[in-house]
């Protein structure tokens, strides 16, 4: 029986830096997939091709949006969505290769396409084969949860999988959740002139991020035409593709709406069907496999990173636990994750990102805390792009001075995200962050302007004092 030091289950932004810098330690380590490839859903369900037709939405908005700019365009604008569809392929096949020949160059890391069971605490068995091991790394990922609404049309209504594959850009769309995933494709569709509505059975979008920047991306999409409809109960989907009927109570008021076609974006349920984890004993439910800080299983030799676990649901997030995983099982010292300097962005519009604590998490958690913020409508870079919709906003621990989280809505906030995960991740104060000369014109002057005025209040407040 072939013996690894490290198997590595799941070939996705959490298996493949894993297995690849276990390999890089000299460790003999296999990666198994389902797939033919690496790069698992981010790649060819998710991050990547959602922004590949992202990318081709915001320019084609934008042409449309040039006569604010005093430009004029003769005839009429059309996208090639099948040259787009042809742009996403190629962008995949590239980075899945790229992957492929990086693990060719590691010789002690083999790469085995098959699916993976436990057979005991140190035993799989892929496609058969049985195979043992010293450590190992679960890191299947997740899939689209589909709520349990009645009704004979559920089998035939899309996910984020499907939705990347249609040939024909769709006349119109019905989304059922309006979570991140929900709210970038409704907004992308909108730009390219499908029909849209979200169904959400929470009082606002993005029930989970902040408000303030919750509401004002809501108040965009309802302003683009966007129909929004919230604190809805489902009662069935019913029909086929085409021709669907969705029942619901809406203020117990019961309605019918029909639709040609439904997205379901409703959350993730972890891939952890058929792995064997019961055999062994290892905790887990829909949400993902519990484990420790250290990502430890209940069985302490095997770890799971990224979308498989509780823990949050990013592909950079997956990497990050890679990195935490490798150094847990192979150096003498341990390291534990950290969630409260996780990062992230939202590619709606206006973009959304974030960095460490937001202010309800913060009270959450009975930290007393400061809110500083700045408008983006005095900013003269937002003024010249004329895109002056937008808040920074500093989550400031009042004993301490330390910024523990940042919220930034801007049409460029992906471009600011990595600036606020700096000052969050080196626990930096306001004086810290204006030692730093911000270029003018820019959006990222708004972090010197907000912190000079929180460093300029808390002077006066000591003067007070």
């Amino acid at each position: 029986m072939e013996a690894y030091d490290l198997v590595v289950i799941g070939a996705g932004p959490g298996g493949t830096p894993a297995a690849m810098a276990a390999a890089q330690f000299g460790k003999k380590v296999l990666l198994i997939d389902k797939r033919d490839a690496p790069g698992g859903e981010c790649l060819f369900e998710g991050c990547i091709p959602s922004k590949v037709l992202e990318n081709a939405a915001n320019r084609f908005a934008t042409l449309r949006a040039m006569q604010h700019f005093h430009i004029e365009l003769e005839g009429k604008e059309w996208i090639h969505w099948e040259a787009v569809l042809e742009d996403k392929k190629d962008i995949l096949q590239r980075r899945s290769m790229a992957a492929l020949q990086q693990i060719d160059k590691l010789p002690t890391l083999t790469f085995l396409q098959g699916t993976a069971k436990f057979i005991d605490i140190h035993t799989i068995e892929v496609d058969g084969k049985p195979i043992s091991f010293d450590h190992a790394i679960i890191a299947t990922g997740a899939h689209a949860h589909l709520p349990p609404i009645q009704g004979d049309g559920m089998p035939q209504v899309w996910t984020n999988a499907d939705i990347f594959n249609k040939t024909k850009i769709p006349g119109e769309i019905t989304f059922v959740g309006a979570g991140a995933i929900s709210c970038e494709l409704v907004q992308m569709f909108n730009k390219l002139g499908t029909k849209c509505r979200i169904l959400e059975r929470s009082s606002r979008i993005l029930n989970r991020i902040d408000e303030e920047c919750a509401l004002e991306i809501q108040r965009k999409m309802v302003a683009d035409g966007i129909d929004v409809e919230t604190g809805v109960i489902f009662d069935r989907i019913d029909g086929e593709e085409g021709a669907f009927e969705i029942s619901y109570n809406q203020n117990n008021e019961i309605k019918k709406l029909y639709t040609p076609h439904i997205l379901i974006a409703t959350g993730r349920t972890a891939n952890t069907e058929g792995l064997g984890l019961e055999t062994i004993g290892i905790d887990f439910d829909r949400h993902g496999i519990r484990t420790n800080d250290m990502l430890q299983t209940s069985q302490t030799h095997i770890y799971a990173v990224g979308d498989c676990n509780t823990g949050p649901k990013f592909a950079h997030w997956a990497s990050y636990e890679a990195g935490i995983a490798i150094h847990n099982i192979f150096a003498p010292s341990k390291h534990r994750v950290n969630p409260d300097k996780l990062s992230w962005v939202l590619f709606t519009d206006p973009q959304m990102a974030s960095a460490g604590l937001n202010e309800s998490d913060a009270r959450r958690r009975g930290i007393e805390i400061e809110i500083e913020r700045y408008d983006y409508h005095i900013d003269a870079r937002a003024q010249l792009d004329k895109a002056e919709t937008g808040i920074l906003k500093f989550v400031i621990e009042k004993n301490s001075g330390i910024i523990r989280g940042i919220q930034i809505l801007s049409e460029n906030a992906s471009a600011l995200s990595g600036e606020a995960a700096l000052i969050v991740a080196n626990e930096m104060k306001a004086m810290d962050v204006m030692q730093a000369i911000h270029p003018h014109p820019t959006l990222t002057e708004a972090f010197g302007k907000l912190s000079q005025q929180v460093f300029i209040k808390s002077m006066m407040q000591g003067r007070r004092r």
